[in-house]
């Protein structure tokens, strides 16, 4: 079932929870805040962000033309992933998505940002797709509005293999350190946003079947990992865990 989309002015207008989500395509961002509400059983109405387009009501609201943005009631609308994963703990403590431990607390954020956050696998697999645009030499007006929007490093794209590779490897070894002592989850003792973000973002890399993830045809061609050090890195205890996770968290088939 497709999402019900409210208007931008609906949403603006609404109270309560609202959530503005790229419209057709799966932004890892966006689907693992979708997700976390899910989880909590936080009612909310969505409203869509068009990819590459001006959005100029969510602009003047929220001041991104970027999405997941997420507000509550009359505060302030939030953005960033780490702001989004805070709200909704303190809409809804139970169940808890960030451990208690400072440790695991800690292991927690630094994966999420591993995956989501500045130079982890989205922001390289993000620069990885700008590079094959600039190197095609054919002019794409949405990737160009989103290089214009993020920036496009060449230098950079060179490394983006390796980092993207260093961060699969950490999450791995993280993984199965925890399963060696019985636990099925990659931090803490239970499930926790580190999960939800592992799922979403490994759309980027090797994407879910299309019956639990549809998708255009040139996403899913440019989501799907080539390249040998990430192939390499791409443990099949990974994959085995993001499908567990998906299974027991998640509305399938994934609505955006």
């Amino acid at each position: 079932m497709a999402i019900a989309y409210v208007t931008p002015a609906e949403a603006i207008k609404s109270k309560g929870l609202r959530l503005i989500l790229v419209r057709g395509a799966p932004s890892p961002w966006g689907l693992a805040a979708k997700a976390i509400f899910e989880i909590k059983k936080l009612d909310y109405v969505t409203a869509p962000l068009e990819l590459g387009g001006k959005n100029e009501e969510i602009v003047a609201w929220s001041g991104q033309n970027s999405a997941p943005v997420v507000a509550w009631n009359d505060e302030p609308p939030v953005n960033r992933w780490q702001d989004i994963i805070l709200l909704a703990e303190r809409l809804a403590p139970t169940p808890a998505l960030i451990p208690v431990d400072a440790r695991q607390r800690v292991l927690m954020w630094g994966f999420v940002n591993e995956l989501a956050g500045e130079q982890g696998i989205g922001w390289n697999r993000r620069l990885q797709s700008f590079g094959r645009v600039r190197n095609s030499g054919k002019t794409n007006p949405v990737s160009e509005a989103l290089i214009g929007k993020y920036g496009y490093d060449a230098e950079a794209v060179k490394t983006a293999p390796q980092r993207i590779a260093g961060s699969l490897a950490a999450l791995t070894a993280q993984l199965r350190q925890q399963q060696a002592r019985g636990v099925d989850f990659l931090v803490g003792e239970r499930l926790s946003a580190a999960d939800i973000y592992l799922v979403t973002f490994l759309n980027l890399v090797a994407p879910l079947p299309p019956e639990q993830c549809p998708m255009p045809d040139a996403f899913r061609a440019g989501f799907t990992a080539r390249e040998p050090e990430i192939l390499a890195a791409l443990d099949p205890a990974l994959l085995a865990h993001r499908d567990r996770m998906f299974r027991a968290h998640f509305k399938s088939p994934m609505e955006f």
